[in-house]
């Protein structure tokens, strides 16, 4: 027992102390996530640092059969925001970056799950499909900072968080 609990501490430190969020329906980024260094030669306010990543759960031996997850995390070491232009809306608006790469997550998911079978699928088309679906993210979130003025633009900011929920809320099949 005393292993088990000296393991259970260590493994809480571990999250207590990650720099690496996952995406989760029931938290919300706050303020002191936002670590990182701000750039100096930038004209932003705040900057998200995410990625879709992707874990193989199981193998199978016999069959090959291969089940994976799919989940977008949020590097906090790499995430910025600078104090001086901080607003509850620029929370909002680096939140949908984060909620984003969930829908995209998704995505992949649903991809893989379509194309990848077993080892030698998952072996010949993994890098492919990470890029169809990562090339989609970053013009998705391109088009999220240009058509909302990186959340300055109130209705438009609005607009696109009633978007970013509906899509997560019909994508979450899990």
């Amino acid at each position: 027992m005393k292993y088990k609990l000296t393991f259970l501490i260590i493994f809480f430190n571990f999250l207590a102390f990650s720099q690496i969020i996952e995406w989760s329906p029931n938290s919300k980024l706050t303020r002191n996530d936002f670590q990182g260094i701000i750039p100096g030669n930038t004209i932003n306010h705040a900057g998200t640092s995410y990625n879709v990543s992707y874990e193989i759960m199981s193998t199978s031996i016999w069959t090959g059969k291969i089940q994976i997850r799919t989940y977008a995390i949020f590097n906090r070491e790499e995430s910025w925001l600078n104090e001086t232009y901080y607003t509850d809306g620029l929370l909002n608006h680096e939140q949908g970056h984060f909620d984003i790469a969930q829908i995209f997550a998704y995505k992949l998911q649903r991809l893989i799950n379509k194309e990848i079978k077993n080892s030698k699928d998952f072996n010949s088309k993994i890098s492919d499909l990470i890029k169809i679906i990562g090339d989609e993210c970053i013009a998705f979130q391109e088009k999220y900072d240009l058509v909302t003025d990186h959340g300055t633009i109130l209705e438009k900011q609005k607009e696109y968080d009633e978007i970013i929920e509906e899509y997560l809320r019909s994508n979450n099949y899990r």
